[in-house]
C-alpha cells in the first residue's frame, strides 16, 4: 500500500478525520483536535505516508500525538515523520514490544512518552483526560472529554466490531474491570459521542449506549447468562476458534471463551 494519505474530512467544528483504505474499503481511522492553543492527533494510520504535512496544511498549533495502543495500524509508517519533526508522541510504554512484533517500521522505545491514565491534554477549549482500557491490548488508553463529551477510544472497545479473540488480548475480566470504570466516567456526559478507530464499522453514530452495550455483554458473557455463536477466522498461518455476539450498538463482540 504506502500510499500518500487522503486529505482529511472534517467531521465536526476544530476535528478533522483522516482515513486510510485498504483493498477492502476504508480502513483506518486517525482524527485531529485542533483547540485555541494546541492540537492533538489521535493515532497515525497504517501505511500511508505524508500525513505529518497533511495535518501541517489544517493547522500551524503546537501538535501532539497521541497513539490508543500499539497496533501496526494506529501506529503505522507516519510515525517516523512525527518523530523527525520533533513532534511529542505518546503512546502506552506496555505495547511497545507489541508493536515492534507486528512489523517493524524502525521505531524506538525512546520515541514515545508513556502514555498512563489520569494524563490530562489540555488543547484550549478541549481537555482530554486518559483512562486506560486494558482488553485489545494491555497498553490500550483513550481518550475523554467531558465538557465537549467526546470520546476517541482507537480500538479499546472496538467500533461496532470489537476483537477480544487475539492471542495478545487480556482476559476478560480484565477487560471488564477497566470497562466499568469507563462507563462511570461516561455516564458523566449524556451526550458522548464516541468516535472508534474503524468508525466505518458501525452504521451509526456510537454513543455513550455503546459503552454501555459492551459493558452488558461483558457481563452476560462473565456470569454465563450470554453465549456467542461459535466462528472461525484465519490468522497468519493458524485458525482461530472463538465466539461472537451482539447487543445493541455493538454489532459483534469477538472473544476466546478460553480467555475469560
Amino acid at each position: 500500500m504506502n500510499q500518500h494519505v487522503n486529505a482529511p474530512v472534517q467531521i465536526r467544528e476544530h476535528i478533522w478525520q483522516f482515513n486510510e483504505a485498504n483493498d477492502m474499503g476504508p480502513y483506518v481511522d486517525a482524527y485531529l483536535i485542533e483547540g485555541t492553543e494546541k492540537a492533538l492527533l489521535v493515532d497515525a494510520l497504517q501505511t500511508d505516508t505524508g500525513l505529518y504535512e497533511a495535518v501541517r496544511k489544517v493547522t500551524d498549533k503546537p501538535l501532539e500525538v497521541f497513539v490508543t495502543h500499539g497496533h501496526l495500524d494506529h501506529a503505522g509508517t507516519a510515525i517516523r515523520e512525527f518523530h523527525e519533526a520533533g513532534v511529542p508522541i505518546y503512546m502506552s510504554h506496555k505495547d511497545f514490544d507489541l508493536l515492534k512484533g507486528m512489523i517493524d517500521y524502525g521505531e524506538e522505545k525512546d520515541w514515545f512518552l508513556d502514555l498512563v491514565p489520569g494524563m490530562i491534554f489540555d488543547l484550549g477549549g478541549f481537555t482530554f483526560h486518559t483512562l486506560g482500557i486494558n482488553g485489545h491490548s494491555e497498553g490500550s488508553v483513550i481518550a475523554l472529554d467531558y465538557k465537549n463529551q467526546l470520546l476517541f477510544s482507537g480500538d479499546g472497545i472496538g467500533s461496532g466490531m470489537f476483537w477480544m479473540q487475539l492471542p495478545f488480548c487480556s482476559p476478560l475480566h480484565v477487560f471488564r474491570d477497566d470497562l466499568e470504570k469507563l462507563a462511570a466516567e461516561c455516564a458523566k456526559c449524556p451526550d458522548l459521542l464516541v468516535f472508534p478507530g474503524h468508525r466505518i464499522q458501525s452504521p451509526v453514530q456510537l454513543t455513550g449506549q455503546y459503552v454501555k452495550d459492551t459493558l452488558a455483554i461483558t457481563n452476560g458473557l462473565l456470569d454465563g447468562s450470554l453465549v456467542g455463536e461459535e466462528v472461525t477466522m484465519p490468522f497468519g498461518a493458524e485458525t482461530l476458534h472463538f465466539r461472537q455476539i451482539g447487543l445493541g450498538q455493538m454489532l459483534n463482540f469477538c472473544y476466546d471463551p478460553k480467555n475469560f
